[in-house]
């Protein structure tokens, strides 16, 4: 029997839209100050969670295109919102 491993989407930044992320979430206290220290921290939860058999996918949040989203989806821009938008964008791109 092939064991198949469970797939977490995982919200991603690129460092230039960092700051206008935090500034669009309503919770942006749940991430951190900086680039840099949610970067850290994303990485560590990436290894935590592959080191406990977790297939885990980078999944880019674009600000334009997540603030189009919340709106169309009538979802506050929260942590919530993150992890179903890289849910649906994850299943739109997976392999059948």
């Amino acid at each position: 029997m092939v064991e198949t491993k469970r797939k977490i989407a995982l919200p991603w930044y690129n460092r230039e839209d960092y700051a206008d992320i935090r500034g669009m979430v309503a919770d942006a206290h749940n991430l951190a100050p900086t680039y840099e220290q949610w970067r850290a921290a994303a990485e560590n939860n990436e290894s935590v969670g592959r080191q406990s058999g977790l297939e885990i996918e980078r999944i880019l949040i674009e600000p334009s295109s997540f603030a189009r989203w919340c709106a169309a989806e009538g979802a506050a821009p929260d942590s919530a919102a993150r992890m179903r938008y890289v849910a649906e964008l994850q299943a739109q791109t997976a392999k059948p």
